[in-house]
């Protein structure tokens, strides 16, 4: 078994008393990027990059990219969107066509900042560490700003699916003005099963969500918990060696992720993304931008021998196409039963 290549607790100080000294001699500076070198403490818990930026790949944009708009002053990018078209028509020989005007429809990408706290240390208390400071602090800056692009994205998309019924009852509209909130009980299964998770019957309708707004499913997105259920899949629903594997090996058996032809995410941010949830969103193109102004940049100031570190990115996450986002809550039983409400 190879055993990780361990930094000498020497060259990790060294590091950082260069670091330190380094900040000491300059009052204000940045750091952008983690060191090369590793650490030999103990983490608390695991910290998981964002998943906003593997459903909307990021790209960066400059000041030349910008536009101004007459109500604020705040950057933005003005973005083009396919206009709909009413389609052809079959007509005979020697009739007009109709006429019909058009225009290009647009969007706005508005620019945010996404900042860490300012965190203060007496410089002399930095010299003694043996853990890597910059990798330690970077690190968990980048994690810490991912986390909350994520807790936004999936507010926008709650915002967008709305709730699964009206006051009603009845089926709930999305911003879209379709359904686009859905509440499945699994199909063959006892309350108790459906209660926590579902079969590849009533998994196969999820796929059709999007389909059915004749869309293509990018990624599908829900917690490390519900993607368990996919470890209860025997061998007549997968087929193969792949159930041996799931038994074997776990998720990690299923490279890339890749199920029914879809790529999914299985994340650990349960308070983002609940317990059989699973969040659906087009392919990129279909969806939206996210647009990087500044990349996560770390702030240092020095004020006598006290040091002050924050971090900061500037960004812009737009979903344009709010047709191309959904929800499904696997339940016991219908929210809306007995109120005329069909389940997905």
């Amino acid at each position: 078994m190879n055993t990780p290549e361990i930094t000498p607790v020497e060259d990790i100080q060294a590091n950082n008393r260069k670091l330190v000294d380094q900040w000491a001699n300059d009052p204000q500076g940045e750091v952008k990027s983690a060191s090369a070198a590793g650490s030999q403490m103990i983490r608390r818990r695991i910290r998981e990059e964002g998943f906003t930026r593997r459903i909307i790949p990021p790209v960066t944009v400059t000041n030349d990219d910008l536009d101004r708009v007459v109500d604020n002053d705040r950057p933005v990018i003005i973005e083009d969107m396919e206009p709909l078209s009413r389609g052809a028509i079959s007509m005979p020989f020697g009739d007009a066509t109709s006429t019909q005007s058009y225009y290009g429809n647009k969007f706005v990408c508005v620019f945010n900042k996404i900042s860490t706290p300012e965190w203060t240390k007496d410089i002399n208390e930095l010299r003694t560490y043996r853990m890597d400071l910059r990798q330690v602090i970077t690190d968990n800056s980048l994690k810490d700003v991912q986390t909350e692009e994520d807790g936004k994205f999936i507010a926008g998309v709650s915002a967008i699916v709305g709730s699964a019924y009206n006051g009603s009852n009845g089926p709930g509209v999305g911003a879209s003005g379709v359904q686009q909130n859905f509440e499945c009980v699994p199909s063959g299964l006892n309350e108790t099963a459906a209660a926590d998770g579902w079969n590849r019957p009533s998994y196969a309708k999820v796929l059709s969500v999007l389909e059915n707004q004749n869309l293509n499913n990018g990624i599908i997105l829900m917690n490390r918990r519900t993607a368990k259920q996919f470890l209860k899949f025997d061998r007549s629903e997968i087929g193969g060696d792949l159930a041996q594997d799931l038994f074997t090996d776990g998720l990690t058996a299923l490279k890339e992720a890749k199920i029914f032809g879809v790529k999914h995410l299985f994340t650990i941010k349960r308070d983002l993304v609940p317990d059989n949830t699973l969040f659906l969103f087009a392919e990129p193109q279909f969806l939206g931008r996210f647009y990087t102004l500044q990349e996560l940049t770390m702030f240092v100031e020095k004020k006598k021998d006290i040091l002050r570190v924050s971090a900061n990115e500037t960004i812009s996450v737009t979903i344009a196409n709010v047709l191309a986002v959904a929800q499904v809550t696997f339940v016991a039983a219908l929210t809306g039963a007995g109120n005329g409400v069909s389940s997905l």
